[in-house]
């Protein structure tokens, strides 16, 4: 299991890693109640596709979670995995409202 002192760590999909949809999402958390938001984001940086994950064991303890996220692109790109924590006492447009942001390169196929 990875991830000493990281809130999020991603173990799939590898960085650099091409991927089609629904990609699978998955690594360790240690985060409020266990949920990690997951994006994924064109090479424009625009949201193309939008999942959550429960890890199996909350904040202080650190559990796995796993999620197939479908994302629609026209044609192949660059674009990332974004997992995070959503602070939910903040405002919506806040920098605040991720918390324990991880975000990992990948290739999109559609």
């Amino acid at each position: 299991m990875g991830g000493g002192g990281e809130a999020i760590v991603v173990n799939s999909p590898q960085p650099e890693a091409t991927v089609s949809s629904p990609v699978t999402v998955s690594g360790t958390a240690s985060v409020f109640e266990g949920t990690v938001q997951i994006r994924i984001l064109g090479a424009d940086g625009a949201e193309v596709g939008r999942a959550f994950a429960t890890a199996t064991a909350g904040a202080p303890e650190r559990g796995r979670f796993s999620a197939d996220v479908e994302f629609d692109v026209g044609e192949a790109e660059d674009g990332a995995v974004e997992a995070f924590s959503q602070n939910v006492a903040s405002p919506e447009e806040s920098p605040q409202r991720k918390l324990f942001r991880v975000e990992v390169p990948v290739r999109l196929e559609p």
